[in-house]
Formats: structure tokens, sequence, C-alpha cells
């Protein structure tokens, strides 16, 4: 193949929170002249990039019963020799695993073959497929400064280099509201909306006194089934509300919020600590190895944000929550500039350069 030498292969899950960061690796890396491919799963090749070739690789879960296990293992090993078949054709000087059980086969594939393979760490605790991973690959980047449950022997295969963010997500001023301000509330969900914040925040916001409704700007992501009994609820409230399955323009709305309730997946705790916005996290409690928890914990231990648990997090708890942060709000001030902490500012040019020279 032309050009084979200056090729990457960036291997992702279909996810937003593993193919984002893929693509924002993939804009560095073609502006300094390489080649990418995509190695993806059904999801991640509905993510169209023109600039990128995406190449479908199968893959599964292996859990479930006996016959799950079986079909998942099978799947595994066919999406191995496709990757297999794929990188001997490509031939690129190396590959980059984001995590997701789609990335499995062809990090393994590239190990067997000594392409130079490294995997990111996106969350704080290191997961199950990396920990299998990490004893056969060239280098770990971590999107956090400390990972949870990296094996001492593998400690100088770590390199922090931050999580690649959106191009649109910029750090902007922090505008601390006066008392007669509008108060901007942003909600994310994750890709989906959390459920549980449709349920709990409008209750939360009818607790709080009527000169604190009427001063309430909220965005919520809420997905469209929920959509109508979310609206009906706010509709009690004097809060002006903005309801959508899908939140677009996120840079402009980071800059607008004064708080941001969400997740803690590591794409959104890092997006919002690039755009220096404190945030409430409410950990997904079924999370993989509750890696939530300790993603949010990163931004606690700094004083960016705060945290509560899902079974805290309930009108009450919420309406004195947000009561404080709004009659204080140099709180909110302090932690805009405390979650700042946990980025790497040049986070794309960094793990750009592990990856095509080796080292930092």
């Amino acid at each position: 193949m032309k050009d084979s030498k200056k090729c990457i292969v960036l291997a992702a899950g279909g996810t937003g929170g593993h193919v984002f960061p893929a693509h924002v690796l993939a804009e560095e890396l073609i502006s300094h002249k390489r080649s990418v491919f995509l190695f993806t799963d059904g999801r991640g090749a509905s993510f169209k990039d023109t600039s990128v070739k995406m190449l479908r690789i199968p893959a599964s879960h292996i859990q479930g019963n006996l016959l799950k296990k079986g079909r998942g293992a099978l799947l595994t090993l066919i999406g191995i020799l496709i990757a297999l078949y794929h990188l001997l054709r490509i031939k690129p000087e190396a590959v980059v695993g984001f995590g997701g059980y789609a990335s499995f086969p062809t990090i393994i594939a590239a190990c067997l073959l000594r392409i130079p393979t490294f995997i990111h760490q996106a969350d704080a605790y290191f997961g199950r497929a990396n920990r299998l991973l990490a004893p056969f690959v060239t280098g770990i980047a971590t999107s956090f400064p400390y990972v949870e449950n990296i094996p001492e022997s593998l400690q100088k295969k770590v390199t922090f280099t931050g999580l690649p963010v959106r191009s649109d997500i910029k750090l902007s001023p922090y505008i601390t509201p006066d008392e007669e301000d509008p108060f901007h509330l942003l909600v994310t969900g994750g890709s989906q909306g959390a459920r549980i914040f449709g349920e709990v925040i409008p209750q939360a916001v009818l607790l709080l006194p009527e000169s604190i409704q009427k001063r309430l700007h909220i965005a919520q992501q809420c997905r469209s089934e929920f959509l109508a009994d979310v609206r009906s609820c706010y509709e009690k409230t004097k809060a002006k509300v903005e309801l959508t399955p899908f939140l677009d323009q996120m840079g402009k709305r980071y800059k607008k919020a004064h708080l941001i309730i969400e997740r803690a997946g590591a794409s959104s705790v890092m997006e919002t600590a690039f755009a220096g916005r404190p945030a409430l996290f409410i950990p997904y409690p079924y999370a993989m190895d509750d890696h939530q928890f300790y993603n949010a914990q990163q931004v606690i231990s700094c004083h960016g944000g705060w945290m509560m648990r899902e079974e805290e997090f309930t009108p009450a708890s919420l309406a004195n929550f947000l009561s404080d942060l709004i009659t204080f709000p140099w709180k909110l001030r302090d932690a805009a500039v405390n979650i700042q902490k946990i980025i790497m500012p040049d986070a794309s040019s960094k793990l750009a350069h592990l990856v095509q020279f080796k080292t930092i």
C-alpha cells in the first residue's frame, strides 16, 4: 500500500465517548500528514468523516450465559482475523485503541503482528479490557492525572496525555451570576438522556422559592419518550426550560452555563473541565467497575465540582444544593477555576506525539 509508513489505525467502540476522542486525534494526525483508518463496529461506522477511512470489525461482549459467551467469543475471534487481514494490508506505523469491546480485536491483532500499539485509558479506573491488553502494548495514555488500579509493573508504560476533546469546547471566563441575574443550568444525561434527571430535577425546582425559580434558565437533554411528562412537571414551576433529545452547539451551551448536572463519563467530565464550568456529577450506578465514580472523584479531590450518588439524588437534596449555590455563587466561581486542574490543555498533540514518536 502506498505511503504505508505514514498510516495510523485508530480502534474505538461505537459510543460517542470512544469515537469523539478518536476523531479529534485523527484530525491532529492528519494535520501531521498521516493517513488515518478507524476500525470500529456497526455503531461507530455511523459517525461519518470523509477524511478518515472506516472499516467495520466484528466484536461482542463475552458475557452472559454459556451460549452468549460462546457467540461473543466467536465474533471476537472473527474480528481478530478480519483485523489481522486489514492490518497486514495497510501496514500501519502504529495502532491506538480508545476502548470499548469493539477495539479489542484490533488491539489483539496489532499486538500479534508486533505493530507499535497504544491504548488510551479514558476513565480514572483501569478497566478490564485494558488490564488484559496492557502487558502486550507499547504504551498506555491516560485522560486523568491519576488512574486507579494500574499495576506497579505497568507504570513505566503510562503517560498522562489527557483526553482529546472536540474543538468547539473552549475555556471561557466564568461570569459569576449576581442576585438578579438569570441562572443558567445545563443538564446532560449522556447520549440517551438520563431518566432520573427528568424525574428529580423538575420536582427539585418546584421546591425552590419562587424568586429562585424565576431566575432559572434550564437547558435539559431528555429522551423523546419522556419529553411530554417532563415538560408537564416543569410547567408547574416558574423556570424557563428548553427540553430536547439532543443538545447541539455544546461549546455555546458550556459558555453560557453557570452549573452543569450530568453523568460522569470521561468525555463529559473532561469537556466540562476544558470549558471551565462547575458541575454536579451523578455517576451512572451500573457502569463497569463503577468507573464513573472514580472519574467524578478526580474532580471532587481538586474542589472543582460536586457528586451525589444516585440514591442520594432526591428532589429535597437537590433543592437544598441548588439553593446553597445560587445563594453563595462564589462557590461556583471557585469550582470553575479548580476543575481545570485535571486537564492536559494540549491533549490531542500530546497523544499524537506519543503515538508517532513513542515518547513525550
